[in-house]
């Protein structure tokens, strides 16, 4: 069993990377074809068909290995599913003599597991399918469960709200940012105006990587210093309007001269530079092959958004109110922004624990006086 890549070119003459799901004899697992055609058609984003795709992969395996067929799901068969996926060994016929750490976060668990009742559901909604087990693994719980309240809280407030009972306790997770020694690090490795553009844009204006790839000539407002961002992930998000320094905007203007010459037509303002697709607007594999070259140049590991990261933890710190730094970032909801920002770093504990220890020694030598 694979994921098959598929290249195709739409009406503007881009390469489209889509997946399908291929089982041990080389043909398509229909369901999962059409399951993925149904959420490109919804707009879904190219990495995300793909990750589903290779979600949906492990649940087949899954199912080959305890002999059965996806038709016969059940809430003890997806149990076993997050059991197997959790497994040290990829499956349940080795036995640890030991107690090892599990293979995948419960995070990870969590992800694949909504990928494959949301496949259900869609199975029950379009097609020819029975079994409502999309239904089966929710259960009703007081709406004081809710992490945040909605703009109609008064008017929902007590009603029941659906709770996945298969969904794991995931540990909360520091995010990890960068340094200003690592940022400089990372844009003096830079072979090109291109991707030192691109690094300028992540870190100074918080954007996704999505976000970045989308842009258009137009959406930068060199008057203001300003971009507004095409496309996001959050209704929230699209339209924003983040703010970049003078210096960012040189950089464009400068890309723009060196660039996007007389023979490239695209209105995308991040495009691949050479090769046979040389024009076309630059991907998510092209990117990650830059953030390779970039920690194999710097040593620095890092990823695309822990630039957001960064970004949105220095705002914080210069004083930046929440619910500002929630419209900058494009959260739908600013319980989402505090959830991930309003926590003190190892380093902010480290610098309240010496100023308080500064403050107290300086009690005891007043006291002694």
């Amino acid at each position: 069993m694979k994921v098959q890549e598929v290249r195709l070119e739409d009406s503007f003459g881009v390469t489209k990377r889509r997946y399908i799901l291929l089982n041990s004899d080389n043909q398509p697992i229909v369901p999962v074809v059409k399951y993925l055609k149904y959420l490109d058609n919804v707009g879904k984003a190219e990495n995300t068909l793909k990750s589903y795709c290779y979600h949906l992969m492990l649940y087949y395996k899954f199912l080959d290995e305890v002999d059965n067929s996806y038709e016969d799901v059940s809430l003890e068969l997806l149990s076993d599913f997050i059991g197997w996926l959790r497994h040290p060994y990829g499956g349940k016929k080795v036995v640890p003599l030991e107690e090892v750490a599990a293979v995948r976060s419960e995070r990870t668990v969590n992800i694949i597991l909504t990928c494959v009742i949301g496949f259900y559901d869609y199975l029950l909604r379009f097609q020819d399918y029975q079994n409502e087990i999309s239904k089966i693994v929710k259960t009703q719980v007081s709406g004081s469960h809710r992490k945040f309240k909605s703009f109609l809280h008064h008017i929902t407030q007590g009603k029941p709200v659906d709770k996945n009972i298969l969904k794991l306790n995931e540990p909360k997770r520091r995010i990890k940012t960068l340094s200003e020694y690592q940022i400089k690090s990372i844009h003096d490795a830079c072979t090109n105006t291109r991707d030192s553009l691109l690094l300028l844009v992540l870190y100074e204006g918080g954007l996704r990587i999505s976000e970045a790839l989308s842009l258009w000539i137009e959406d930068f407002d060199i008057g203001k210093n300003a971009i507004t961002i095409r496309k996001s992930k959050t209704r929230a998000g699209e339209g924003r309007k983040v703010f970049v320094t003078e210096k960012t905007m040189n950089f464009f203007q400068d890309f723009l001269i060196e660039f996007h010459a007389d023979d490239i037509d695209t209105n995308y303002v991040f495009f691949k530079l050479t090769g046979p697709n040389r024009g076309q607007p630059l991907d998510y594999s092209s990117t990650r092959s830059w953030v390779k070259r970039m920690k194999s140049k710097t040593g620095i590991d890092f990823t695309t958004h822990m630039f957001r990261h960064t970004y949105a933890t220095e705002l914080l710190r210069n004083g930046v109110n929440i619910k500002t730094l929630q419209d900058l970032l494009g959260h739908e909801n600013v319980q989402t922004t505090i959830d991930i920002y309003l926590h003190p770093s190892d380093d902010d504990i480290r610098k309240e624990w010496e100023r308080a220890h500064s403050n107290k020694m300086k009690k005891r030598i007043e006291d002694v006086e």
